[in-house]
């Protein structure tokens, strides 16, 4: 089809630009323009469905824009059809137009869970990154009798259906962890008196019998990353070591991570683990660490202990952080660390905290040698944070609030600003959001920003957790009386 399209449109007298020339053209047309383009002649219908044009539309106007591709399943690009990409094309680009519009159209809206229960509330809610964005993880606490639910739910059915569902009522609970690595067999990670280590039979009939164990770990600990083979706790006793365990197979304790300057029983906010590198957000500072195990200096018990390779302080304490590592075409084509934006809201001296979401960006090191090995003189990013933007987000005392981060930059919130909608009022919730840009500019630049896009605006305050799948366009709001709603944006 290429080759005879390209060779009429060659040797047509009335139409002398070169094929590439026209191509270095239409890449700049808005796509309802290319899509029109293609109802004026024979020659240009013809031109319109290349699949080398579609190739070259669907990587400029998509993948070099870190633009989310729905329905895209993480097929090979190679071996999809004219018409596939086109499809692939006009969907990313019909969902981010929709995604980043200021009062965003929701195609799809439903609740589809209730606790049986009174004083249920929903405590943890995250999408499975990958597995065709299909499965919702949600986590319900019952305060009498106090018992936890984790449910696995699948949202792509008309009437979302939960497939796979574990119910926690004895011993203590220390919360669930999913696994950032979607070829990973181990889903999920759940704290109580062991961490359970456990993954999901999707094909299982009996939602009872769906979550299998796969390993265990005794002892109480801090549950804060899995990825991979690779999960990442940090002791809750005195002195509060970070560890990284080896959960293939038989799991085992790897390293730790310990900082002499620091106290230890400051809590971890946020970890970021790639390659031989590390990175640890505490309540007050940033920390990078090599995770290469090497013999102590001294000859101790336990694994190896790895010491920062350099740190920065906040002057003041977070409340809250999220980090996510930014998608980026150009950085993954140059085998260059991506971009980390931080979404941080600050505590405050009140028992509440501060009205403004701090957005920064971990900007990667130019001088950063990538296949090196990760030292003090070999960082991937510049230790010290850059300060990008400032974002109102006024919370009300004891009023709930959630953040979540995307990896390719949505920031999604929870906040008490509904004045403009509403009028000044005692309750109300706003679902607002921004796509962030990891540039990593002065933070002049961008001071003092306001909500890109409001997903909706209520006059109570039920919201209380919140779920983003950006490859999808859904969000997830769960509510204080155990209730989910689900939106569509695709």
């Amino acid at each position: 089809m290429d080759e005879i399209s390209t060779c009429l449109w060659d040797r047509s007298p009335s139409l002398p630009i070169p094929l590439d020339i026209l191509f270095d053209v239409v890449q700049y047309l808005p796509i309802q323009s290319i899509l029109a383009l293609r109802q004026t002649s024979k020659s240009f219908y013809a031109i319109t469905r290349l699949r080398s044009l579609w190739a070259l539309l669907l990587r400029t106007l998509v993948q070099e824009q870190n633009i989310p591709i729905p329905h895209f399943n993480g097929k090979s690009l190679d071996f999809l059809s004219a018409l596939e990409l086109e499809q692939l094309t006009c969907y990313a680009l019909a969902l981010r137009s929709n995604w980043t519009n200021p009062d965003p159209d929701a195609k799809r809206e439903v609740d589809f869970y209730k606790p049986i229960e009174p004083d249920s509330r929903i405590i943890f809610m995250e999408f499975l990154p990958g597995r065709g964005n299909r499965w919702l993880i949600s986590v319900t606490m019952t305060a009498q009798p106090r018992k936890y639910v984790i449910q696995c739910w699948d949202v792509a059915m008309l009437q979302p259906v939960c497939i796979a569902e574990l119910t926690h009522m004895e011993g203590p609970y220390g919360g669930v962890i999913i696994n950032d690595d979607p070829s990973s067999p181990a889903i999920i990670v759940m704290q109580s008196a062991l961490t359970e280590i456990l993954t999901i039979d999707f094909e299982e009939e009996d939602p009872e019998s769906a979550f299998i164990p796969l390993s265990t770990i005794d002892g109480i600990r801090e549950i804060h990353l899995l990825s991979g083979n690779t999960l990442i706790t940090r002791c809750p006793a005195d002195g509060g070591e970070v560890s990284i365990w080896d959960i293939n197979d038989q799991p085992c304790e790897k390293i730790q991570l310990v900082n002499p300057s620091l106290l230890q029983n400051d809590r971890c906010q946020a970890m970021h683990l790639r390659d031989d590198y590390m990175v640890i957000v505490r309540q007050q500072t940033v920390e990078f660490y090599s995770t290469i195990p090497r013999p102590n200096i001294v000859s101790t018990l336990g694994a190896p202990i790895s010491y920062p390779l350099a740190q920065h302080s906040f002057p003041w304490r977070t409340e809250t952080v999220n980090m996510s590592e930014q998608v980026s075409w150009h950085a993954a084509r140059s085998h260059r660390p991506s971009p980390i934006n931080l979404v941080i809201r600050f505590g405050s001296i009140y028992p509440w905290p501060v009205n403004m979401l701090h957005h920064f960006v971990l900007t990667p090191n130019p001088a950063y040698v990538s296949g090196r090995e990760t030292s003090l003189h070999n960082l991937p990013y510049s230790a010290q944070p850059t300060s990008v933007q400032t974002i109102g987000s006024p919370v009300r005392l004891f009023a709930p609030s959630s953040v979540a981060l995307g990896r390719y930059g949505t920031a999604l919130w929870l906040d008490n600003h509904t004045e403009d909608w509403a009028g000044p009022g005692d309750c109300g919730q706003r679902l607002a959001g921004q796509v962030l840009t990891a540039t990593g500019e002065s933070s002049t630049s961008q001071c003092d920003s306001h909500a890109s896009m409001v997903f909706r605006v209520q006059d109570n305050d039920l919201w209380n957790k919140i779920a983003i799948d950006e490859e999808s366009g859904r969000i997830a709001v769960g509510y204080v009386n155990g209730s989910i709603t689900l939106f569509e944006y695709s």
